[in-house]
């Protein structure tokens, strides 16, 4: 598209993000009080997550979390983004300053969780997956606005996540 009006050198491409493809790798967070699940995503306010959520106009707000962790999805391994360490950790730990500033949309997804008790259900492992979304051009009322398969896991490699080991890589 750019080519076309490239001799009327009215706009210029946008650094190296001139082309948008109809695809995109997404990392999504996850965490479970139990290894075997159920396993709650972390919805972040402006990347694709839940497909059945209208993409999000941005402008002019820049939501960096969700920008880093598109960047990270198409750096290959966490150990290039060591952010993301802390990140998970707090994510695990709870911690109010991430669940409820930076994850405006719906923050901590275990803040109502409660046992048979009435005790809080906190998460213990956490993992971050692949899955490559496509915008799905053909919605109406109630379906999906994306579609999205799984491509495999992100971090760690193999089993889940705890505080312990977050630690240890941090």
């Amino acid at each position: 598209m750019n080519a076309s009006f490239d001799p009327l050198r009215l706009v210029n491409t946008y650094g190296a993000f001139g082309v948008v493809n109809e695809d995109r790798i997404e990392l999504i967070v996850e965490s479970a009080a139990d290894v075997s699940g159920p396993w709650k995503e972390y919805d972040f306010p402006v990347k694709p997550g839940n497909v059945l959520r209208r993409p999000r106009w941005i402008s002019p707000y820049h939501y960096r979390l969700d920008w880093q962790m598109w960047i990270a999805s198409a750096s290959g391994s966490i150990d290039r983004n060591p952010w993301m360490y802390s990140l998970l950790q707090k994510l695990l730990e709870q911690d109010e300053g991430v669940c409820k500033e930076l994850l405006l949309s719906n923050g901590d997804p275990w803040a109502n969780s409660m046992d048979q008790d009435g005790k809080p259900i906190k998460p213990k492992y956490i993992r971050v997956e692949k899955w490559r979304y496509r915008f799905n051009k053909n919605t109406g009322p109630g379906e999906p606005y994306w579609t999205r398969e799984r491509i495999g896991r992100y971090y760690p490699r193999q089993g889940v996540a705890t505080i312990e080991s977050l630690s240890t890589d941090i």
